[in-house]
């Protein structure tokens, strides 16, 4: 299943913090993802400038599947064909992905307060969690999958971890129906707690083949993208939507001299161009460059009177190399499904 569910990315395992393009199915995948993303602001407008660099290695583990084929002799006999088979697939996941955050933010006024201190900022995290995929396959009709996530995680530099950090927590859950290998379509509902702020977010989606070597993938709010495949090892992303960070950092309060934590997050409009080499059967290699047309970062969480950056759009270049363990057993099961 090559093509299927290769969207939601921004949703699971709160990826929309990297900024490039993701790849659903992988998340169900036993697999180890290493990423890096750098972005530069060359300051165009003439604003504040802000630099930043991310890397993360993620790892997914499976803990728990089953496959089982119940078949109900009665009604075989009795000719309710739609009621003798029943058919149970699930795969549970876990996820574990330490990373860290590079950040140089400057004002176009050097007089004013510097949340970092005038200094490159340096973060450290992690987030964890479980993944559920289960199959609902009935006689005569088409299948669906039914999935979930919950996950645990927090971003933090030296200062901040001292002053009670508070982790963040997202969760997810949704259906996709699958029409047949060309088509599907999902739909579900987000929910994210970072430091204070609440969001829920309903999703849905549908992903098409347009022609032999053209996909559409389209998941409101958050991305718009397509697809070519240029030969048999290397495929072109054309991708526009949403991607955002956030990290907490401590500060000394210069009218109390107390050191005091406050997150700093930046919500970001992209487009990009996606390169995608495979390496072998189990490996694949991603280069990806694109553009931060707006930006909209924030302070929040504390009472810091740090002025807000104006800043210019930026480009960013980002390397991802993935690794597939072997192929999970749902991936293994629709396949056979649609293609019966």
């Amino acid at each position: 299943m090559k093509y299927y569910l290769n969207i939601l990315g921004f949703f699971l395992f709160s990826t929309i913090s990297q900024g490039q393009s993701f790849i659903f199915n992988q998340f169900f995948q036993p697999s180890l993802r290493i990423n890096t993303i750098y972005t530069h602001d060359f300051n165009f407008l003439n604003k504040d400038r802000m630099h930043v660099g991310q890397a993360d290695v993620n790892c997914i583990i499976p803990i728990k599947s089953q496959l089982k084929l119940k078949i109900k002799w009665n009604n075989i006999l009795k000719l309710k064909l739609k009621k003798a088979t029943k058919l149970k697939v699930y795969q549970l996941f876990w996820n574990f992905r330490p990373k860290m955050l590079y950040l140089d933010l400057k004002y176009k006024d050097p007089s004013l307060a510097n949340p970092f201190q005038k200094k490159a900022h340096f973060a450290y995290g992690f987030s964890t969690g479980l993944t559920g995929v289960h199959l609902i396959a009935k006689p005569f009709k088409k299948p669906k999958l039914f999935f979930y996530s919950v996950n645990i995680g927090m971003m933090e530099d030296v200062e901040s971890i001292q002053l009670t950090p508070i982790p963040s927590i997202t969760a997810m859950i949704g259906f996709a129906h699958i029409r047949n290998l060309n088509f599907y379509w999902y739909y579900g509902f987000f929910f994210s707690y970072n430091n204070g702020q609440v969001l829920p977010v309903p999703f849905f989606g549908v992903q098409a083949k347009l022609t032999k070597t053209i996909w559409v993938n389209i998941t409101l709010p958050v991305q718009v993208r397509f697809s070519f495949k240029v030969s048999k090892k290397i495929k072109l992303d054309l991708s526009a939507g949403l991607s955002s960070f956030s990290t907490a950092f401590g500060y000394q309060n210069p009218s109390s001299s107390q050191w005091e934590r406050s997150i700093f997050s930046d919500l970001r409009v992209r487009g990009a161009l996606t390169a995608n080499f495979k390496l072998s059967p189990q490996a694949k290699l991603y280069l990806e460059a694109g553009c931060y047309a707006y930006q909209f970062p924030k302070f929040r969480w504390g009472k810091t009177t740090f002025k807000m950056p104006e800043l210019s759009p930026s480009v960013y270049g980002s390397l991802s190399l993935y690794y597939s363990f072997k192929k999970p057993l749902l991936g293994s099961t629709i396949d056979g499904i649609i293609l019966f």
